[in-house]
This record gives C-alpha cells, sequence and structure tokens, in this order.
C-alpha cells in the first residue's frame, strides 16, 4: 500500500511506514481496543523501568547471607535456626521492610533489583533475536515472491527442511555446544526462528509484485534490487510489525525456558535463572518464584494484546 504524492513534473510513492495520516489511521484502529492500548502501556513502562531502574536500585548481584529470604512487605516468614550450644532449633518470625519491597532471594540478593534487571535481559533477548529473525524471513521471503521460478522453490524447500527441525531441540544443542552464553542463545534463537515470518512475507510479497506501482517501477528501469528494498519491503511493513509483536513474546519465554533446565547464562539475572532458583524453596519463600512468574505473564500477555490489536487495525476487513 503507497502513497501517491504529486510533484512538479513527477509522481513519487511514498512508503506506507513515513505516511503520517496512514499511521495515524491505524492508530486510531488500535487505541480502539482497550487491551492493546493496555498492552502497549504496559511495554513501554516495562522498557522504561529497563533503561532507568538500575540506576534506582541496589546491585543484583550483591550477595548477604544475613538477610536471605526475607518476605515482601507485608509478609512474614519464619525463619528457623540450629544452636550448637543449646542443642535446639529456635523460630523467628521475619517481616518484609522498605529496603527490599520486594523481598530476598535465598542468598541474600534483592528481588526488585533482580527482576529490574531480568527485565532488561528480557528485552534484549527478545528485541534482538526477534530483529534477527524478522531481516532473514523478510529478506528470504520478498525475494522468494519476487524471483520465482527455482529461485522461489530453492528458497521454500530451505524453508520446510528448517521448519522440520524441532526449535527447541536445536536451541538446546547449540547451547550445549557453544555454551551457556546469552549472546549465542540469543543468535541461535534469531537464526532459527526467520522460518514463519518468510512464509508469511512471501505469501504477503506475491500479491503485491503484481500491483501497478512494481510494474511502473520495473518500466521506468528500476532495478530489482530498487523494487524489493524500496517497493516491496516497505509496503510489507505492516505485517513485519504484527509478526514483530506476537514473536517477540514466545522469544522471551525460550530463554526463560532454557534459563529454568539448567541452560541459560548463569552471569545474567534473566528471569528464568530466578524462577529455576525459586523452584527450590516454593514451601519455604515462595516469591522468589512468583514474583518473576507474573513478570513473565504480564509481559507476554501484554505484546499478545499489542500483536492482536495491530492485526485487527491492519485488517481492512476488520471492523475495530
Amino acid at each position: 500500500m503507497t502513497k501517491r504524492t504529486r510533484i512538479p513534473g513527477k509522481e513519487i510513492s511514498k512508503p506506507v511506514y513515513i505516511n503520517t495520516r496512514l499511521v495515524n489511521y491505524y492508530w486510531q484502529r488500535t487505541s480502539r481496543n482497550k487491551l492493546a492500548v493496555f498492552g502497549l502501556v504496559f511495554i513501554l513502562f516495562l522498557i522504561l523501568l529497563a533503561l532507568i531502574g538500575p540506576s534506582f536500585t541496589a546491585d543484583p548481584t550483591l550477595v548477604d547471607f544475613d538477610e536471605k529470604n526475607m518476605p515482601p512487605v507485608g509478609f512474614t516468614n519464619i525463619k528457623s535456626a540450629y544452636h550448637i550450644d543449646t542443642n535446639e532449633f529456635t523460630t523467628t518470625e521475619i517481616r518484609g521492610t522498605g529496603k527490599h519491597p520486594l523481598g530476598t532471594d535465598g542468598k541474600g540478593r534483592d528481588m526488585l533489583s533482580m527482576l529490574v534487571s531480568g527485565a532488561m535481559v528480557s528485552l534484549q533477548v527478545g528485541l534482538i533475536a526477534t530483529g534477527i529473525a524478522l531481516i532473514i524471513g523478510t529478506i528470504l521471503g520478498v525475494l522468494s515472491a519476487y524471483a520465482g521460478g527455482w529461485v522461489d522453490n530453492i528458497l521454500m524447500r530451505f524453508t520446510d527442511i528448517m521448519m522440520t527441525f524441532p526449535f527447541f531441540l536445536l536451541l538446546v544443542l547449540i547451547v550445549f555446544i557453544f555454551g551457556p552464553s546469552l549472546a549465542f542463545i540469543v543468535l541461535a534463537i534469531g537464526l532459527t526462528g526467520w522460518t514463519g515470518t518468510a512464509r508469511l512475507v512471501r505469501s504477503e510479497a506475491l500479491s503485491l509484485r503484481t500491483r501497478e506501482f512494481v510494474t511502473a517501477a520495473k518500466a521506468l528501469g528500476a532495478t530489482d534490487k530498487r523494487v524489493i528494498f524500496h517497493h516491496l519491503i516497505p509496503n510489507v511493513m505492516s505485517l513485519i510489525i504484527v509478526i514483530a509483536t506476537m514473536s517477540i513474546p514466545g522469544v522471551i519465554l525460550a530463554e526463560a525456558a532454557l534459563s529454568f533446565i539448567g541452560l541459560g547464562d548463569p552471569t545474567v539475572p534473566s528471569w528464568g535463572i530466578i524462577l529455576e532458583a525459586g523452584q527450590h524453596s516454593l514451601d519455604t519463600a515462595w516469591w522468589i518464584a512468583v514474583e518473576p512468574g507474573i513478570m513473565l505473564f504480564l509481559t507476554v500477555l501484554a505484546f499478545n494484546f499489542l500483536g492482536d490489536g495491530l492485526r485487527d487495525a491492519f485488517d481492512p476487513r476488520s471492523s475495530v
């Protein structure tokens, strides 16, 4: 979809992503969906928290065993201790304090600081890995649709082969070979998660390549590279935006799952790492596992709400 803008002597095509009037139109349609607005607000809050939160919280790696398993503010926890000199157990009731509003873990680390640090990790993993997958999938999908013939067959058969590999098992194998590094996890997710994007973009580009603006561009002598990067890709941006909002929560959950089963980067306090540490103390310190679980739930829910709203807004058949 393009906007035709007339200037003296010639006519140019204005892509959707810089068409202010069309962007405003889609935003009005999206804003009618209250759940999508909630998702957007929560995502913006999460980004703000990840960017400025570390400046106002303690070091998430700071260990203090004297303050371990402290409950959140408003809750209490029973701490038992064995005294060798008296040969008996004593129990003490511990109340949450403002120093650690969300409590501490089994090593005395501040949960609020760890959750803020985990937000940055999750957003980095989600955005970077999804960005890599979108770039690969978009280029291959548009190239396959535009070239057609044997190029289309080869690229789509390669996509089919990639789709047959168990995604999670492939991630586990890559982590096993290269080690539990966050950078390798991001690359692994990005380099294996592009197949669905390629198929969806190819389907959209197949209908675009026969449109008048593509035919006119080729008739005016535009090269294949210019047609692909200046006409086809800009006009599938609406689809790419929807795919991105739907893919990011899956990527965040994949990293959390890897961390939960012990294959994440142990040097990075991600939400999955916190969950893995908290599963062993659910009966004595439930908040260690519950708090990152809530953050994961709300983050995935927010991206899904926003994705649904954008999908309805960009669908001309929708009555939103």
